[in-house]
């Protein structure tokens, strides 16, 4: 009998561990890679047929708002401001693809 090997664990992954709230209901919805040597992303989405667009987005606000919190918790600035950063990486961004044919983008 052929065994599996479960694969190892990217080394910029981040761990979920034995997380007790994510119990089998729920499905992981995205993933997002950085290379800051390549300035470059990458990103991921999943079970597309479980959502609709509306909830990424939300999903996509709150996580502005936990990454405020844990931004600010680890350096001198607030949360206030760490958001109003994030809010601005998301303006910007959002202005530089606009500018860009669609399919140039994805």
């Amino acid at each position: 009998m052929m065994g599996f090997r479960q694969k190892q664990a990217h080394p910029g992954e981040i761990s979920i561990g034995d997380h007790p709230t994510l119990t089998a209901d729920y499905f992981e919805l995205a993933r997002f890679w950085v290379s800051p040597t390549k300035m470059r992303s990458y990103v991921m989405t999943g079970f597309e047929e479980q959502w609709e667009p509306e909830l990424l987005g939300s999903l996509l606000v709150e996580s502005l708002y936990t990454a405020a919190a844990a931004y600010a918790a680890r350096r001198e600035i607030s949360k206030e401001d760490a958001l109003q950063r994030l809010w601005q990486g998301l303006d910007d961004e959002r202005a530089r693809l606009a500018s860009e044919p669609l399919e140039e983008n994805y």
